[in-house]
């Protein structure tokens, strides 16, 4: 995989001179820190800036929001397509595409969201921002991915794949003034995996159509569909069955409009529609452990307008201005009864009987404001403020102000220093009412404090070296809910194992280094991140359950005409967990949470590939494998009740993985 900086040059360019008679375009300086492009050309493994194609990166199912794994301050297990940025949360991520926020953009989102339901082949590029991203981003604390859809060069294309993972077909195109895209995908997993282990069947269907209504106005009709019919068996004995079923639709249709109303004026305006639904049944019937059933109904239905203005008032000067407004209504209906046997029972948890439902409706609004100035020929910065509110939450007043600050200087060509402080809040989203866990009330908004520091040196071989130094002060948290032992259950609110987390703050720090270099056709690219991050809970710092001290990123590609090949390798500390102790032969008490840690975690993916030019068009055949070392990298602990000679109770447990071996195959035709 390649992670290309920002403002770099393209690689068969040589760098620029500078000169005071030729400043950059204000539009083009990226000024924020943290900030990474990662193109759909772009070579696999490796930070270089070669453009390749996201297809060559080895990564399960060749997904476009995997790579940002690839990053350094990233923490990742492989399983799921979402990765944790310098400490925070999986959910705060924000995820774009053509200028819409993406409403839950993932297949098997009851277990894991394994893959994503963005096609990558659909995309142009994608810009990940792991922090510091400016005030037109918000409601989120800790990144934001960024995608638009390709721009066919060609007036037909047409692409036709199979592989293990899935099976896809595309088209796109360009006539005059309009251009149109179609991408359709069906997941194959139901097709490869036993029967036995369930039916994991999804599918997912991406449209956009442009076409220009003026010179100066372009609007584009952009519809995303996606649809799970998932069931997963954990266990398959009938007398320890463990079955899980969901259903879910997942709707987006979005207008957007681009008009240039006068040469230094610009602006985009958004109108989206989102209907979503998410049906959940599971049962567990184990009498030595647990016996339960869960139904869980989710319905959102939300309207949203977003449009962000730009005046240019000169090359050294622009300022951006916007609004956006969502109103949404969602249902919930929740039932979930458990009752515990054997060691589930030592941990003195109370059965479960649980019956909830909620409506709640409302609006949640943003105005932001940001002035960019380049004010000499070295240093440019940007300032800008965020103002948000929600009305769904009941809250007396929450609405929450974000000023941020960046700051870019040249001392010189070859050499950039980065500079960005600023706040960030994030509401909890109407469709993310913790009901499951017994909570039907909305909490205060988040807030996180970033302070980044970034220096990047482009050597006279190429090869650029970057570091970066951050810390996150996390404020205002809300509580949540993790499983001590078994984080990869199907029904995990109902398990014995679940708790309930009241930190009163947390802070992330750490300091990023990577390095990468492009030479013909070979790349090579490597980071080292050290990190902590921590709650305060009951007077303790605890160790979040995907710190990761120590994390090592690297790989390298080569290509030529036909052939492509790239290995990547990925090695992290274990991540937390917690110890269990029999204090007695009727109490289990865990020990201190987070005190222990897993072994590390370390993989290896490979992926070659050889096109070949066939009768109409060309046809790329590749094989992938993920974790290629088949290494069981530890994720939990399975903990259970024994007897030893005397007849005396005592715990034993056993260890469950990540991902093994995952060997997949794929050919894809282009015409």
């Amino acid at each position: 995989m390649i992670v290309r900086d920002a403002d770099r040059a393209a690689p068969d360019e040589k760098p620029a001179t500078a000169t005071r008679a030729a400043r950059p375009d204000i539009e083009t300086v990226i000024v924020a820190a943290s900030r990474y492009e990662i193109s759909r050309d772009i070579a696999a493994s490796s930070f270089s800036m070669d453009q390749r194609s996201i297809q060559n990166m080895p990564d399960i199912g060749e997904d476009p929001i995997r790579v940002s794994q690839r990053l350094p301050g990233t923490a990742a297990s492989g399983a799921s397509a979402v990765a944790h940025f310098r400490g925070g949360e999986q959910n705060e991520i924000g995820i774009m595409l053509n200028g819409q926020w993406l409403f839950d953009p993932f297949h098997m989102r009851d277990y894991q969201n394994i893959f994503s339901a963005i096609d990558a082949r659909a995309i142009d590029g994608v810009e990940v921002y792991t922090g510091g991203f400016p005030v037109r981003y918000g409601d989120r604390m800790s990144g934001m991915v960024l995608m638009d859809s390709l721009d066919a060069d060609e007036s037909r294309h047409h692409e036709i794949g199979v592989s293990v993972f899935n099976t896809s077909f595309l088209t796109a195109g360009r006539e005059g003034d309009h251009n149109w895209l179609f991408s359709a995908r069906r997941g194959n997993l139901d097709l490869v995996i036993d029967p036995k282990f369930g039916q994991p069947s999804y599918f997912d269907v991406f449209g956009e159509y442009g076409f220009e209504l003026s010179p100066n106005m372009r609007l584009s009709v952009n519809a995303l569909f996606a649809h799970d019919q998932v069931e997963l068996v954990l266990e398959t004995d009938p007398a320890e069955r463990e079955a899980i079923v969901s259903d879910t639709r997942n709707a987006q249709v979005w207008l957007r409009m681009d008009s240039n109303w006068s040469p230094t004026l610009a602006s985009t305006t958004v109108l989206s529609f989102v209907d979503y639904s998410n049906r959940r049944s599971g049962a567990a019937n184990d009498p030595e452990k647990m016996i339960a059933a869960v139904r869980d109904d989710r319905d959102v239905r939300q309207v949203g307008l977003r449009q962000d203005w730009v005046w240019s008032a000169s090359s050294q000067h622009r300022t951006q201005w916007g609004i956006h407004a969502v109103f949404g209504e969602a249902d919930y209906v929740y039932d979930g009864t458990a009752r515990y046997f054997g060691l589930q029972e030592l941990y003195g948890v109370p059965d479960v009987n649980r019956t909830l439902s909620a409506s709640p409706d409302g609006g949640s609004y943003a105005l932001y404001v940001s002035d960019r100035w380049q004010v000499s020929d070295q240093a440019t910065l940007e300032w800008g403020l965020r103002w948000d509110d929600q009305t769904y939450t009941d809250l007396g007043s929450d609405s929450q102000l974000s000023p941020r600050f960046s700051l870019l200087w040249h001392p010189r060509e070859n050499l950039e220093l980065r500079l960005s402080v600023g706040r960030y809040h994030q509401s909890q989203p109407i469709q993310s009412l913790q009901i499951e866990d017994g909570v039907t009330e909305f909490w205060p908004a988040q807030r996180a404090d970033h302070i980044i520091a970034g220096i990047r040196f482009l050597a006279g071989n190429d090869t650029a070296l970057r570091a970066e130094v951050f810390q996150k002060e996390i404020r205002d948290l809300r509580p949540r809910f993790e499983n001590l032992f078994d984080p990869l259950g199907v029904m995990p609110e109902l398990q014995a194992d679940r708790v309930r987390l009241d930190p009163a703050r947390g802070r992330a720090r750490g300091v990023e280094l990577s390095a990468d270099r492009t030479s013909g056709s070979w790349n090579w690219w490597g980071s080292y991140t050290w990190s902590t991050v921590n709650d305060r809970i009951d007077g303790r710092d605890v160790p979040r359950s995907w710190d990761q001290r120590h994390a090592v990123q690297g790989g390298f590609g080569w290509h030529n005409e036909r052939w492509n090949f790239s290995a990547a390798a990925s090695i992290h500390s274990g991540w937390p967990t917690t110890d269990l102790a029999l204090v007695s032969e009727d109490t289990a008490v865990p020990g201190p949470r987070n005190a222990e840690r897993l072994p590390t975690f370390a993989s290896l993916d490979l992926r070659l590939s050889r096109t070949f030019d066939v009768r109409r068009g060309t046809l790329l055949a590749f094989i992938e494998v993920s974790n290629a070392t088949n290494r069981r990298n530890v994720c939990c602990i399975d903990w259970d009740l024994d007897e030893d000679e005397a007849g005396n109770q005592q715990l034993e447990h056993s260890l469950d993985y990540w991902m093994p071996l995952l060997p997949a195959v794929g050919i894809l035709w282009e015409f």
